[in-house]
Order: structure tokens, then C-alpha cells, then sequence
């Protein structure tokens, strides 16, 4: 591999393969608020507080919600872009490990390697938040792996949300993937099921609603588990880390993965991708796996170690554009699209780029 790291971004279509109060007021009751074209909202300074995830509830006077490596959780109103103060919910004093959060309808689930817990429930409403702790400890500690390392949740992925329930998927640094049900008026009591078991732990998946199935990868390879009839194909092999998985929200048939590197012999997603792109770091020395990016369209936006952000328009497959490109000062861990607006986090800090999607 070279020195200098490169961020690769492989889109597939499955027909060409066949493969305060917490909510924000109405506009009609506050004035109209002319926002900055970059807006940056620092959050409070914590020992081991590094930037995991940014997400963003389903009901749209809800905030975003932001998620450190030790649990902190910060919640920042997405019309106005300010810090809600007043609903900070620190890390209640155990030590926990972040590894990664996901968000399904307005219940944000964490999970975690290491703590007394696997995953922790935290519900968005109106009303001050609040941590809800799983009973449920399916994942193990590998073999040959201390106990005090690696055991635990490695990935999430979220499934469904009804007003009743919410469904996700957990995969482990014990290879297991596991089904979570959980009813929302119990929560700490959620249903269990075995779902795959994968050759190494699984480094992250994606759920496809259209197919039923369940997109996964253990880094070097990617299995399609289909969850109507429980069964998973031998995996496509690939010769560099699969490090996130997306599913298109709009375009279900397509599936995009980012990885350190592109490789174009790796098929199986047995073919060739429909297109690639990427952004190449020449200083990083490494670009962290918990990197992430985000769809929205046919726009993906992503940030990186460098504090680079890159807009990328895949609508015409044979010549992908750089749309935007801009450079913060700080690294960017997550990077979402919330209301038309890209925002990024990272070194604690939620920077809103207000008119990245504009031409």
C-alpha cells in the first residue's frame, strides 16, 4: 500500500450486477434567522471525548444528536445550529467505549466494546433526554483476545422503526451478528436473534429494505445475508478494507461502500463497480476506520483526517464531479446532510456548511 492514504468510494447497482426543550419552534413563531455560510458549534472539552457520530432523528423539530468515543451526548438545534445547553448528557461517570451509534426513527442506539453494556438506548423527544441500558450481552469475547479488549459491539445498522418498536442489527469483534427487537415502552428488554456468523468480526454492515436483506463485511469481505430465508452466500473477496457500507435512502438497488483503496479486480458483487471515486490525502498518515460520509441524492459528501471535505455528483456514472471541495480546520470524523444542509463533526466540534449543495 502507499504511503499517502486514499479514501475510495465504489458505488454498485444490484441490476447491473444482479447482485430548553429539546425541539425546535415552528418558523411561523420565530423570526427568520440568516445563517453564516459555515457555522461552527463547539462542544464541551472531555477527557477520551473523541468524535464518533452526528445523527439525525426522523422527526424534523427534533436535533441532531452528536455521540463521543465515551457516551457523551451533545444535542444541537438544526434550524437555528446552536448548542442546547441546558440537555447536555455527559457520560454518567462509567466507562464506556463508543464504537459506533446509529439512529432509527427518533431512538438513537449506542454500542458499545467495552462497559458495562452493549447497547444503550436513547430516545429524542421533547422532553429531557435520557440513557436506557440493554440487558442483553449476546456478543462474547473472541477467542484468544483478553477480556478487557475487543469484546463487544463493533457496528450497527439500522432496520425499522414503527410507533411501537424498533428493529437493528449488531455485529461484533466475535464475528456474530445478532437481530435486536425492542418494544419502545421496554426497551431494556429487547428480543435477541443470531443472524450470521462471518469468517472474522464484522466491520460494517447496511440493512436493504427492498430485497430483505443485510449487507456485511468482516474488512476483506462482503456477504449478503437474506433475512427471509436466513441463508448467506459465500462472500465476494476484496483485497482492502471495506470500511463503511451505505445503502442509497432514495435508490435502494444501489449500495456504496467506502474502502482505503479500490480494487478493480474485486467482484461480487461479483463484477466490476459502476463507478469509483475518492479523495487522496497526501500527509494523513492514516485515515481513521470510523470515518464516515453521507448520501443525500445523487450527492455524497464526506470529510476527512485532513479536515478536507469533498462533495462528489454520481448522477452520470461514466464522469463523476467534484462539485465542492472546501477545507476546515479541524478533522472530520462524520459527515451527514441535514435539511439540505452538509454538516460535519469532528474534534468536537458540529460545523454546519450551509451552502455546499448549492450550485
Amino acid at each position: 500500500m502507499e504511503d499517502r492514504h486514499r479514501s475510495i468510494v465504489s458505488l454498485r447497482s444490484r441490476r447491473s450486477q444482479r447482485a430548553s426543550s429539546l425541539s425546535s419552534e415552528s418558523s411561523a413563531d420565530q423570526e427568520v434567522v440568516r445563517l453564516p455560510v459555515l457555522k461552527r458549534v463547539p462542544l464541551p472539552k472531555t477527557p477520551y471525548g473523541r468524535s464518533r457520530r452526528l445523527l439525525i432523528p426522523a422527526s424534523d423539530n427534533l436535533p441532531l444528536v452528536a455521540i463521543s468515543m465515551r457516551a457523551d451526548a451533545q444535542f444541537i438545534n438544526r434550524r437555528d445550529q446552536f448548542r442546547l445547553t441546558l440537555n447536555s448528557l455527559p457520560n454518567p461517570g462509567v466507562q464506556q467505549h463508543v464504537e459506533d451509534a446509529c439512529v432509527i426513527g427518533d431512538i438513537v442506539v449506542l454500542g458499545f466494546d467495552s462497559g458495562p453494556s452493549q447497547v444503550t438506548f436513547l430516545p429524542v423527544t421533547t422532553e429531557a433526554p435520557r440513557r436506557i441500558d440493554s440487558k442483553a450481552l449476546p456478543h462474547v469475547s473472541p477467542p484468544r483476545m483478553s477480556g478487557s479488549s475487543g469484546e463487544g459491539v463493533r457496528c450497527l445498522a439500522a432496520m425499522n422503526a414503527t410507533a411501537g418498536s424498533v428493529e437493528f442489527f449488531t455485529g461484533g469483534h466475535d464475528r456474530r451478528i445478532f437481530k435486536w427487537s425492542a418494544d419502545t415502552q421496554s426497551l431494556e428488554e429487547p428480543t435477541v436473534t443470531k443472524i450470521a456468523f462471518l469468517d472474522s468480526g464484522v466491520s460494517a454492515m447496511a440493512y436493504r429494505h427492498d430485497d430483505n436483506s443485510l449487507v456485511s463485511s468482516d474488512t476483506k469481505k462482503l456477504y449478503v445475508t437474506d433475512l427471509t430465508r436466513s441463508h448467506t452466500p459465500s462472500p465476494a473477496q476484496f483485497s482492502n478494507y471495506v470500511n463503511q457500507i451505505h445503502v442509497h435512502p432514495q435508490i435502494p438497488h444501489l449500495t456504496l461502500l467506502e474502502m482505503a483503496m479500490f480494487d478493480r479486480r474485486m467482484g461480487g458483487f461479483d463484477k466490476a463497480p459502476c463507478c469509483t471515486f475518492g479523495y487522496r490525502n497526501a500527509n494523513a498518515k492514516f485515515e481513521q476506520s470510523y470515518t464516515k460520509g453521507g448520501i443525500h441524492h445523487t450527492f455524497f459528501a464526506r470529510g476527512h483526517h485532513d479536515g478536507t471535505v469533498v462533495l462528489w455528483d454520481f448522477r452520470n456514472v461514466k464522469n463523476i464531479v467534484t462539485k465542492r471541495q472546501s477545507r476546515l480546520t479541524q478533522e472530520v470524523v462524520h459527515t451527514v446532510v441535514a435539511d439540505s444542509r452538509v454538516v460535519t463533526f469532528g474534534e468536537g466540534v458540529v460545523t454546519f456548511l450551509n451552502d455546499f449543495l448549492r450550485s
